[in-house]
């Protein structure tokens, strides 16, 4: 992995899709760039010019949030979704100011530390995807343990963080790490579908109808996160994969 070539690699990543902004896919793909390139930074150990990604990161994710809020209630409740699209609306700016300040700052400083950073080394890869394997299990027992919206959400991210900078990595780790990323893929789409129908039930708490549907489907995702948390406790596939990266 060259720097400058992993660098460059992910910020084209954002580009493809900013033309296309506020276009729900181009949304969506825009944020998952976004976490590549943090992945890519803390490897490559520039973790000061992570805040500016995360910044735009932040902002992507509260306009993404609000197109799901908005896409659901369609249909089902309409002044809901009219306070939601008025939001969104909100959103879409606080995104558009939050594109100039990462024009104006944080991608000229990407571009100048591509130019002079060195090489990561491959125990340094190694040794991150450790420390956030370590945390990824400790975070999925605690969601095991004690399965509360802010647990599993919790897990969630750590799934990502784990994924993501597995994927970036990339020849940088063994080959057997690939297989950790495919695990965490079902478990990041059930805990991604458990935290939308949170969401939901907190947005119709008044709609008793709704409400019930909604609960309904949180005990049904409920089950399934279960399952998978329960397999991944039995066959220690965190802590195994931690052992391969030593």
């Amino acid at each position: 992995m060259k720097t400058s070539r992993e660098i460059a690699e992910r910020l084209r990543e954002l580009e493809r899709h900013e033309s296309r902004l506020p276009d729900e896919a181009a949304v969506h793909e825009m944020r998952v760039a976004a976490r590549r390139l943090r992945a890519a930074l803390r490897i490559l150990r520039l973790r000061s010019l992570d805040r500016g990604v995360k910044a735009l990161q932040d902002a992507l994710g509260v306009v993404r949030d609000l197109q799901l809020q908005t896409d659901w209630l369609r249909g089902r409740d309409a002044s809901l979704a009219q306070a939601r699209e008025r939001e969104l609306r909100k959103a879409e700016r606080a995104l558009a100011k939050a594109l100039r300040e990462w024009r104006a700052r944080t991608l000229p400083a990407l571009l100048d530390a591509a130019a002079h950073a060195g090489a990561p080394h491959r125990g340094r890869v190694k040794k991150v995807v450790r420390k956030r394997l370590r945390r990824l299990e400790e975070r999925l027992d605690e969601a095991r343990a004690r399965p509360t919206a802010r647990s599993l959400h919790r897990a969630r991210i750590s799934v990502k963080q784990v994924r993501y900078l597995v994927e970036v990595g990339g020849d940088l780790l063994p080959p057997q790490a690939a297989r950790i990323a495919a695990d965490l893929r079902p478990l990041q789409a059930s805990l991604g579908q458990l935290h939308d129908t949170d969401v939901r039930i907190g947005l119709v708490e008044r709609r008793p109808l709704l409400l019930r549907e909604q609960r309904e489907a949180r005990e049904r995702l409920s089950k399934i996160v279960a399952a998978q948390l329960s397999r991944w406790k039995k066959l220690k596939v965190a802590s195994r994969a931690r052992r391969r990266l030593r």
